[in-house]
């Protein structure tokens, strides 16, 4: 994979959690209206980006059905996408480290094939000469 295939995914991801936020923070607000989730749309996207990131504070908690039923959603599909994320995030970085390996064995590579020139220039030039004997 290549580095810009990271950065496609984890825009994707992105767009995906600032969509989602939004989609629940709404219904949020207004399957808990009444409650105190509900009452402004501050806590509602306050308690969804705490259910998304799986910490749940426990300070608001949904009372209504349909609000227990959209946090149960939302805990089942973020688990995956945090850890899908985070296998992005990884991944991206080993192959950072992998290309600058190759780049610097490719540089070691180059340094011991100077090497190995200079000392075969140097036995060449040290190497005595043979006298043909003249009759």
């Amino acid at each position: 994979m290549t580095l810009h295939l990271h950065h496609r995914k984890l825009i994707t991801v992105a767009i995906i959690f600032l969509l989602s936020w939004l989609l629940g923070t709404f219904f949020i607000h207004r399957f808990e209206a009444g409650f105190p989730i509900g009452v402004s749309y501050f806590n509602a996207f306050y308690f969804t980006v705490i259910t998304t990131a799986t910490i749940g504070f426990g300070d608001l908690v949904p009372m209504t059905v349909a609000g227990k039923v959209l946090t149960m959603g939302y805990a089942i599909f973020y688990v995956p996408l945090f850890l899908y994320t985070m296998n992005i995030l990884i991944q991206s970085r080993f192959d950072r480290i992998r290309i600058a390996d190759e780049l610097i064995e490719r540089e070691i590579h180059d340094v011991e094939a100077d090497v190995s020139a200079i000392i075969d220039n140097t036995k060449r030039a040290q190497k005595p000469r043979r006298r043909i004997a003249s009759k």
